[in-house]
């Protein structure tokens, strides 16, 4: 079993990562979270947030943002550099993972967990499929449309039982580059 630390903008990512690396990890025994509150407040305070794991016991750690249209290599590789440029080496590894698509993108893939968490609340579970795309920078509109309809606050404690919902197959299916997310969690 192992405890791993993520950093991420805010707490419906929080819901949707810590649910997700559940699925991926069956063997991760806690996530525990630092959230920073945006990009620009997550580029300059993951440091600090990678910091304070170490008193958390740790094993290891993803930091987590959005790459906001740019390709997520030179995000991930200007995270890597902010981080060598602390001089702070945490005694665990670290990984770097921007996502191509918000994870309003995650959840919109797969309309049956968003059905099946209207059902279980007793609110209206005839919700309409939309078609993904995992570049669509109106994914959160869309995602909010679809709670609306469905009669689900936008809160972080629903994206959370939908991401618990979430079938993480369909989810890569729809967002190709989802198989990179997977990847970094096996590897941590």
């Amino acid at each position: 079993m192992s405890v791993f630390g993520i950093v991420v903008e805010g707490p419906s990512d929080t819901a949707v990562y810590s649910a997700i690396i559940s699925k991926i990890r069956p063997d991760v025994q806690q996530v525990i979270c630092g959230e920073c509150g945006g990009v620009a407040s997550l580029k300059r305070s993951f440091v600090g947030r990678l910091r304070g794991f170490e008193y958390r016991c740790v094993d290891k750690a993803i930091v987590i943002r959005d790459c906001d249209g740019k390709d997520p290599r030179e995000v991930e590789a200007d995270l890597m550099d902010r981080l060598k440029n602390s001089h702070f080496e945490p005694r665990f590894p670290v990984h770097f993972y921007a996502t191509k698509s918000m994870v309003e993108t995650w959840l919109l893939a797969d309309a049956r967990a968003v059905r099946e968490v209207a059902r279980l609340r007793g609110h209206n579970h005839a919700v309409k499929e939309v078609n993904v795309q995992e570049e669509n920078r109106n994914a959160k509109t869309l995602f909010y449309a679809m709670l609306s309809q469905a009669g689900l606050p936008a809160d972080p404690k629903v994206y959370g039982e939908i991401a618990t919902e979430a079938d993480i197959d369909i989810i890569e299916g729809c967002c190709p580059y989802f198989l990179k997310f997977r990847e970094h969690i096996h590897a941590c």
